[in-house]
């Protein structure tokens, strides 16, 4: 159901409360979204408490109070007049609403497909204006300031990243091309001396960029922001120059090789050496729409992520990264096959050096979908093809010796052993894993094989043994301080204890999970982690 009041729109299907006239977003708590959805299908009666409390937290005793706090998360996005209290009753709905009937969702679809055909077009007219004024920019070299890398790695490892990743920028770009660059004490002074002259006390440095440019006396200012896992990385980029902004995305294996990459397109961009790296894309329009892209991926904004994929792939239908990250969209709002074949069809692509990696990633998703995406009567032909899907991908990370995704397919290899009852050999498989990842730098991978040698030994009622095996891996997850991993050892906790019929230790450790994803910050972990309270399934690509 949706519907409008005021200047916000409703999504109850989804759980989602926008802002009309911005690009505000909201997600709705799920025992938030329960609460609001019951009131709202009763709007003639007043719902009493205790109704409220037996459907939305039938599962558990509660106090009344998490039921006052639903109330006013509801009133806080909606209005405090919508919903009107009866004391020692309960509570009943009064705002006027507007349904959005099918007509209405059809000009939404039309106005968003003409806005985004209007993007396109943008990017389209951006990217030449781009490609005229960065020829015109070869002509006169621009001074270049490197901001500190924003670290947003989701452990405690890569804490040196923003100033000696800033160091390593500054000095690669000054030795390899004859680009003029602010030294690294310089900027750092720069931006501490404009951030004690902002009496608002505002830290962040993206509305700062055009006095940083004058007080430096440059005219490109390079942001950049790292994220993903070790050995699994982005580094997006932004380029401040009096044209605009520029941005781009790119994947690496190490945060060393992700910044000579980054030097290798500044270099390009400005005609100072002919590019080498393979794993970034340069399209003004392409590289824009991909790296937005991923942006709107990583905020769960998958329909404008779809829109933005599709739109990269205009430019570069063969570009492999965006046709991955498009059928991860696609599968996370369960366009199961099209992701599939979308996927599928990356496997008919030219083979060479730099399209391997993403041909293993496209077999291994493959069967990462077939696996958690369970969609036809016979479970074990899904399983056997997923298997089939894995076993390319292992070949394909064996011939290029590399070790993460060895370790990613033995694990997936692992999960398929275990569903099929198996658990001999899903356990070799896992242990296999364990080996490969005990030897990155980042060792927290562990805790994946971890917690499916866990979930053999419950399946073979050896609670004892589950317990150690989630034990270590909570070690390895603090280790680090890997928030995700924390949470993902926490909920495979919370799930034995639930189908152990310890309910309330359950929901305890399951609390602390979400605890964990609001410090950290992420609407991906807080999503997966309110899907346990509400006991529906969550399929997501991370």
């Amino acid at each position: 159901m949706r519907f409008k009041i005021d200047n916000k729109e409703v999504d109850l299907t989804r759980g989602v409360i926008y802002t009309q006239g911005s690009q505000q977003r909201h997600d709705i708590r799920a025992k938030t979204l329960q609460v609001l959805t019951l009131l709202v299908e009763n709007p003639d009666r007043v719902v009493t408490k205790q109704e409220l409390l037996n459907n939305v937290w039938c599962d558990v005793v509660v106090q009344d109070q998490v039921l006052v706090q639903s109330i006013k998360e509801i009133r806080d996005m909606l209005g405090a007049s919508t919903i009107k209290t009866f004391p020692k009753i309960g509570y009943r709905w009064v705002a006027e609403i507007e349904p959005i009937n099918k007509s209405a969702q059809f000009k939404q679809f039309m106005t968003i497909r003409m806005l985004a055909l209007a993007f396109l077009a943008l990017i389209l007219v951006v990217g030449l204006a781009h490609f005229i004024l960065d020829r015109a920019d070869s002509q006169q070299l621009p001074r270049v300031a490197f901001l500190p890398v924003e670290n947003n790695m989701p452990d405690k490892l890569h804490d040196w990243v923003p100033i000696k990743g800033m160091d390593h920028l500054t000095r690669a770009l000054a030795q390899q091309t004859t680009l003029p660059v602010s030294n690294t004490d310089d900027v750092l002074l720069a931006i501490e001396y404009l951030q004690e002259l902002d009496t608002r006390g505002v830290r962040s440095l993206s509305g700062k960029i055009f006095k940083l440019q004058q007080k430096l006396d440059v005219q490109l200012v390079v942001q950049t922001r790292l994220t993903g896992y070790p050995e699994d990385l982005q580094l997006h980029y932004t380029l401040h120059s009096k044209y605009g902004p520029q941005q781009g995305v790119i994947l690496s294996q190490s945060v060393e090789d992700a910044l000579n990459q980054l030097v290798n397109v500044l270099a390009d961009k400005y005609q100072q050496q002919e590019i080498t790296a393979s794993g970034s894309y340069h399209g003004a329009f392409s590289n824009q729409a991909f790296a937005k892209g991923v942006n709107a991926f990583l905020q769960r904004d998958y329909e404008d992520a779809i829109a933005l994929f599709r739109s990269a792939l205009v430019e570069q239908p063969n570009m492999l990264a965006a046709r991955r990250y498009l059928a991860g969209s696609l599968a996370n709002t369960y366009q199961l096959e099209q992701a599939i074949s979308l996927l599928q069809g990356s496997l008919l692509l030219t083979d060479d050096s730099a399209s391997q990696k993403e041909h293993l990633r496209a077999n291994l998703l493959i069967g990462y979908l077939l696996i958690h995406w369970p969609q036809g009567e016979n479970r074990q032909q899904e399983l056997d093809l997923a298997e089939q899907y894995i076993a390319k991908a292992k070949g394909l990370a064996q011939s290029s010796q590399d070790k993460l995704f060895i370790a990613y397919s033995y694990e997936e290899l692992g999960k398929i052993k275990r569903l099929q009852g198996q658990y001999s050999e899903a356990t070799r498989w896992l242990l296999a894993a364990l080996e490969y990842h005990q030897s990155f730098h980042g060792r927290y991978g562990q805790t994946a094989a971890l917690i499916e040698l866990a979930k053999i030994a419950i399946a073979q009622q050896e609670i004892n043994e589950a317990k150690h095996y989630f034990n270590k891996a909570m070690q390895v997850a603090n280790e680090s301080n890997a928030s995700p991993n924390q949470i993902w050892v926490l909920l495979a906790q919370a799930d034995m204890y639930r189908e152990l019929g310890e309910k309330s230790r359950a929901h305890g450790i399951a609390q602390q999970a979400l605890d964990i994803a609001h410090q950290a910050d992420s609407p991906q972990l807080i999503a997966r982690v309110q899907a346990w309270f509400a006991q529906v399934p969550i399929h997501t690509i991370n």
